[in-house]
């Protein structure tokens, strides 16, 4: 269900009611849909949608000021990545309607998109693979961010969007008095005033969370009994209650949902990892859901080796994933096994075992054999 989605460690449904209540109005999961007409205005947001607090407070100001029923759209460069983000789906996502009338479908889909100002700013992130182009990529970024979840690379780029400006709020301050306040007395903590340290320095830790003392933590929110150990290495990431990450493990700007696992030499880059879900191969830009698990040796894809780079299936049409990289979904339940490498854009069914083939596991080692040997039918043989 979409409420159920993680989104910056939390369901997406807490997101949601905490974005309104910080707008300081009430928040209700009743349907609205067919309600009756009611003396106050109304902002209705789709199931499936993230958003942020600054998106709903932007939201009423100016559908206070036109006094009309309208719908958000976002301008600029952030806008235009959202929609990318977005592959096609019209939403609307986020409705401000005036007061009084009846609310029905036709109303909600009828209110005039209008753009607004996402104040946006761009950043440099690492490129998931340099060697096919830059180091950096230019990143558009925004506090008010509006965006559908529908499909798992929208769930993923949601999570990614949101990260940065989620870490430095919770992290560095809400208002310029607590940055100053918490950026000096960091400094003071490192003996330095180099930005990048300070900004490493800084991070939040939950109730009885185990951080062995070999393990590094930069710049990071960990929820209550997370457990990082011998070391490990956590970025720039979101860890919800429960998360372990194993010995020499590696977790880069990535979201980790309640009891998520990360296992010994895994490797967790630019993901989201569903309730219980656990880690142990190579995984870049995709999505484990609940209880999905990718074993030792495995690798997800997230970068195609043609021109035209990674496509993804949504409603049955061949979409570009943003910036042409793209990884792999993991259904629930599902795991992929040693050595199994899958191939970006892909969507691996809930409740599979995939296992690599018999014929290249050696299952017959005839007598005697000697030299040099290869695997052919699952049985050595000389070369």
């Amino acid at each position: 269900m979409p409420g159920h989605l993680p989104w910056l460690g939390l369901p997406l449904r807490e997101r949601q009611e905490r974005a309104f209540l910080q707008a300081k109005i009430s928040f209700s999961s009743d349907e609205a849909i067919g309600s009756t007409p009611d003396t106050a205005a109304r902002v209705l947001v789709r199931e499936d949608v993230v958003l942020t607090n600054f998106a709903v407070e932007a939201l009423i100001a100016r559908g206070e000021l036109e006094q009309k029923d309208i719908q958000w759209r976002g301008a600029g460069r952030f806008g235009a990545f959202c929609a990318q983000i977005a592959m096609g789906d019209p939403g609307p996502f986020l409705v401000w309607l005036t007061p009084g009338g009846q609310i029905t479908p036709e109303r909600i889909r009828s209110a005039e998109a209008i753009e607004f100002d996402a104040a946006e700013r761009l950043i440099h992130v690492p490129a998931p693979n340099p060697q096919l182009g830059a180091d950096l990529i230019e990143l558009p970024l925004s506090d008010r961010l509006v965006l559908p979840v529908g499909h798992w690379l929208q769930l993923l780029w949601a999570n990614l969007m949101g990260l940065p400006t989620f870490l430095w709020r919770e992290l560095a301050g809400r208002n310029p008095v607590e940055v100053v306040f918490k950026g000096i007395w960091t400094a003071l903590l490192t003996g330095s005033t180099d930005p990048m340290k300070i900004g490493a320095r800084m991070g939040r830790k939950g109730k009885g969370c185990r951080i062995h003392p070999s393990a590094v933590v930069e710049g990071s929110w960990l929820g209550d009994g997370v457990e990082v150990g011998a070391n490990a290495v956590v970025r720039g990431s979101v860890l919800a209650d429960g998360v372990h990450v194993e010995d020499l493990s590696l977790v880069e700007f990535s979201v980790l949902a309640e009891r998520a696992r990360v296992q010994r030499l895994g490797m967790v880059k630019f993901s989201v990892l569903g309730t219980e879900a656990a880690g142990g191969g190579a995984i870049q830009l995709s999505v484990l859901a609940p209880g999905a698990s990718v074993k030792h040796a495995a690798a997800l894809m997230d970068v195609s080796l043609g021109q035209q780079g990674v496509q993804v299936m949504r409603q049955g049409t061949l979409c570009n994933a943003p910036l042409g990289f793209g990884g792999v979904c993991v259904g629930p339940g599902t795991t992929i096994g040693a050595g199994v490498m899958v191939g970006p854009g892909r969507m691996v069914p809930g409740g599979l075992n995939v296992a690599r083939s018999p014929d290249q596991i050696v299952r017959s080692i005839p007598t005697g054999i000697t030299g040099t040997v290869s695997v052919k039918n699952g049985k050595l043989e000389p070369i």
